[in-house]
């Protein structure tokens, strides 16, 4: 396909401008990620950052122009994208992130295997999950270091040490520094370190479906080292039947510093261990959902991983400027068992072994104007070994797959500079080049081995101005690549689709995804803290990668040669009050075929998708508004929010050509709050306050089992067809107590 994004470039920008200010009526809807104490940090920072330019340009001192844009730092507002800081201050447990995520607008969740532990979250359009075969677009960096696993480039949020994490970004949008596989966004997640003043930290935290969590942490600093660890537990029973899950991870950081500060001569060492046991209920046919929401179709399915990561960070001013970099090495094992209708049951094994690093040089450079220029190379080193077995059926037990993918290499060049043209203009030029090659090989039968390669060149630019003190927009246009992952290229073909991950083997040959994405944004914040962010983006993909699955228990890989992703999200906080503020958000995304294609799915007649046909599982609205009270008495500081979050129909996954009736949409109220007095902390939550009954995902499939609850299995011939939900999560209240020695 030629593209040409240079006569397009004005047109589309100004349909995006003229979609903002249609929508801009939508004004007072607000969120909290802005919240007030994360605003003045980031006011501070950006008044100080003016400052420093300004009088950098009277006196020409290049140590007065600050680069924030890096791969391996903190990214804040003067890049040209949305950027937003996620409060994770009230949410305990190991999908911190997940649920952080949802309180932010275009952010959108669905639940395939019926578990709160492996949610699937979508950002405009794009997906991240922890499910291996759902087609990722969203990158996940802790300090640095890429956490989407090799085989399927998926994020398991349930191994992340969201104890240790001390602040977590989201950048939407494809962005030249952390490259492929980051075309809705990235999120960001920085560590805790050892602070000069010694302290512990123990939270224990209860509630419904059996829930117990124990959090230990700990640091400190003597002289220039410094130290951290945090060790959580977590058990619940589950409130569907056979969805207990227990989760185990340990994270420490050992620091040394001789710079006069952690940016400016650092280094530190993290060790992470994480170990799970999850099981999953699924979905039930449609029939079943009603009077049976709680049973499980297939009990006995599970996931446990076990992962390891070792990483190596630091920073040290070289050649006038500061080189930044990160050595790891990463493994991860896990069993996925997967108990089908009709059998053979599944058991797969797989291990994913990474190893490389990161190393960027920045400085700041004055050629007629400020400019911060940034280089780096990325590396990584990948091995993914999968073997799946039949268990049970009809046929005695056998080895289907074993296969190997050794090694797969990811390298990249990056560079990006940020020219500051005037005190009010801040011009962001970047380039990167990616190289992937991906061997497949099949260790029963060699016939299936094959190598795919993959290279691209994604450039990127973007202004940044700020009209006012307190109100400044963007405009940006840039490139995003991925590479198929190494399961989507064994598992492509249509004549021969693989059981659930079994039956892998070399299939056609899968065409890169690559975006063009156009973008502009308004950010608006008083001196009163009421605050509003305006975005609007039209992305067009080619040879996007979509999951196609002729039944219940299988699927394969397609490349659908164009689709497309638009919308518009609006945020914003209003003060009302001594310590009140009210909040909320909207946004429209609608992701869109614009090829015609046929999809498999279950249907005995099916229709292919036409241009303008919606994805499935991807709400066109969402919204979010909310009530918050802050309020201190003495030694007593208290927080409290009401919100309610909406979400409008979905069409089911098999309905790519939105034929049937969409799933109807609903709304999910929560109310949560912390109390803090001395050196202890109080909290919690209530989710689906109201008890509302809902289903935030759906597939259309054959019933295997009838009646419902039995475990007799109908023959294929005498499957009827009917739709499979997962039902929604019922009223849940969590609390926490925590204390600071």
């Amino acid at each position: 396909m030629n593209w040409h994004p240079v006569p397009s470039i004005v047109g589309r920008i100004a349909v995006l401008l003229t979609i903002i200010f249609a929508g801009s009526g939508q004004a007072q809807q607000v969120d909290t990620t802005r919240a007030d104490s994360i605003r003045r940090v980031l006011r501070a920072k950006a008044d100080s950052v003016e400052k420093a330019r300004a009088d950098s340009l009277r006196r020409f001192q290049l140590a007065a122009v600050v680069v924030t844009a890096t791969r391996l730092s903190t990214i804040d507002e003067r890049v040209p994208a949305q950027v937003e800081a996620l409060d994770l201050s009230d949410i305990p447990g190991p999908v911190g992130a997940p649920d952080a995520l949802l309180r932010m607008p275009g952010v959108t969740s669905f639940n395939d295997q019926g578990t709160p532990f492996q949610p699937e979250i979508q950002i405009r359009g794009f997906t991240v999950s922890g499910i291996v075969g759902t087609p990722q677009g969203i990158s996940v960096f802790l300090n640095g270091v890429r956490v989407n696993e090799a085989d399927a480039q998926e994020v398991n949020f349930d191994l992340l040490p969201m104890a240790a994490v001390d602040n977590a970004t989201l950048v939407r949008g494809a962005n030249v520094l952390f490259g492929r596989n980051s075309l809705g966004g990235t999120l960001l997640l920085q560590t805790r370190r050892g602070t000069e003043r010694p302290f512990a930290e123990v939270e224990w935290g209860g509630g419904s479906f059996g829930r117990q969590m124990l959090t230990l942490s700990a640091g400190g600093k003597v002289g220039r080292v410094d130290g951290f660890v945090a060790a959580t537990g977590l058990n619940e029973v589950g409130w569907r039947q056979a969805t207990a899950a227990r989760t185990r991870n340990v994270f420490t950081t050992l620091g040394y510093q001789w710079g006069p500060t952690h940016n400016n001569g650092d280094l530190a060492l993290d060790v992470l261990y994480g170990k799970d046991r999850i099981e999953e209920a699924g979905s039930l046919p449609e029939s079943w959902v009603g009077p049976y929401p709680r049973l499980n179709y297939t009990g006995g399915d599970f996931f446990g991983p076990e992962a390891y990561q070792v990483a190596l960070r630091g920073n040290q001013p070289v050649g006038g400027g500061l080189f930044r970099g990160t050595l790891f090495l990463r493994r991860n094992e896990f069993e996925q068992f997967n108990g089908n209708v009709p059998p053979p049951n599944t058991d797969g094994f797989t291990t994913n072994a990474s190893k490389g690093g990161v190393a960027e040089w920045t400085r700041a450079i004055l050629v007629g104007v400020p400019v911060g220029f940034t280089a780096g190379v990325d590396y990584q080193r990948d091995s993914v070994r999968v073997e799946f077995n039949n268990v049970g059926g009809r046929g005695p037990d056998s080895t289907t797959t074993i296969a190997d993918v050794s090694p797969q290499e990811n390298m990249a060049f990056y560079t990006q500079a940020v020219v500051s043209a005037s005190t009010r203009m801040d011009v962001t030029v970047g380039l990167r080049f990616d190289h992937i090659r991906i061997p497949y090989r099949d260790r029963l039968n060699s016939a299936n081995d094959s190598v795919n390669t993959y290279n691209r060149v994604s450039p990127e630019i973007g202004v940044v101005y700020r009209f006012t003190p307190v109100m400044k927009g963007y405009v940006a246009y840039k490139h995003g690549f991925r590479a198929p992952s190494p399961l989507e290229l064994a598992c492509a073909s249509p004549e021969a689709p693989c059981s659930l991950g079994a039956a892998l083997g070399a299939d056609p040959h899968l065409e890169p995804v690559v975006t063009q994405n156009y973008e502009v944004g308004f950010d608006v914040e008083t001196p009163s803290h009421a605050a509003i962010d305006i975005n609007a983006f039209f992305t067009e993909v080619a040879n996007d990668i979509h999951f196609a699955s002729p039944s219940l228990t299988q699927v394969y890989f397609i490349n659908v040669p164009r689709t497309r992703r638009v919308g518009v999200e609006v945020a914003g906080a209003l003060p009302i009050g001594t310590g009140g503020r009210v909040f909320g958000s909207f946004s429209h995304i609608a992701a869109t075929f614009q090829s015609t294609v046929q999809i498999a799915t279950a249907d005995t007649a099916p229709a292919p998708a036409e241009p303008g046909d919606r994805f499935a599982n991807a709400p066109l609205n969402t919204w979010r508004v909310g009530l918050g009270m802050k309020h201190h008495r003495g030694s007593i500081f208290f927080d409290g929010e009401f919100d309610v979050r909406g979400y409008s129909s979905q069409y089911l996954r098999g309905d790519e050509s939105n034929r049937r009736a969409p799933l109807p949409g609903y709304n999910v109220a929560s109310l949560r709050g912390q109390m803090t007095f001395s050196q202890f902390r109080v909290a919690f939550e209530i989710e689906n306050l109201f008890n509302r009954t809902y289903t935030a995902f759906g597939i259309e499939a054959a019933t295997g089992l009838f009646p419902p609850g039995s475990h007799i299995a109908l023959d294929d011939d005498n499957a009827p067809f009917e739709n499979f939900l997962t039902p929604g999560l019922p009223r849940r209240f969590v609390v926490t107590v925590s204390a600071r020695l």
